[in-house]
């Protein structure tokens, strides 16, 4: 039984300890504890606050250069392929709307001759 109080982290009351002793010595036991949480937080803190200070210095010998001399990412590809495929597209239209006019006026022609044929008979 005393295993498993042990286990949990419960203390058997001691047969000669009085209450009061025993107020004083859990008193005491959180008091460490607390020192302890403490102790382990500033830890933290500092460990964070190197990381961060680390993190802001450069290696040395890699200063950073001035911006002028930063060299700037090409700008994107340009789409001319695109605007090839459309300029392409627009002059097949402009093609086939020729065409149409051409077979129009062609038909038209034909039959103005046809009806001048028809006159002359």
């Amino acid at each position: 039984m005393a295993e498993r109080l042990a286990a949990l982290g419960i203390r058997p009351a001691k047969s000669g300890e009085t209450a009061q002793q025993r107020q004083e010595r859990e008193q005491k036991e959180r008091e460490d504890r607390l020192r302890q949480a403490e102790e382990e937080d500033a830890k933290r803190e500092q460990e964070r606050q190197r990381r961060l200070a680390d993190e802001r210095v450069q290696p040395p010998g890699r200063s950073s250069p001035p911006r002028s001399a930063v060299k700037r990412p090409p700008p994107p590809p340009s789409r001319k392929v695109v605007t090839a495929e459309k300029e392409d597209a627009r002059k097949l239209a402009e093609e086939e709307e020729a065409k149409q006019h051409a077979k129009e006026a062609l038909r038209q022609e034909q039959e103005l001759q046809e009806a001048r044929r028809k006159q002359m008979e």
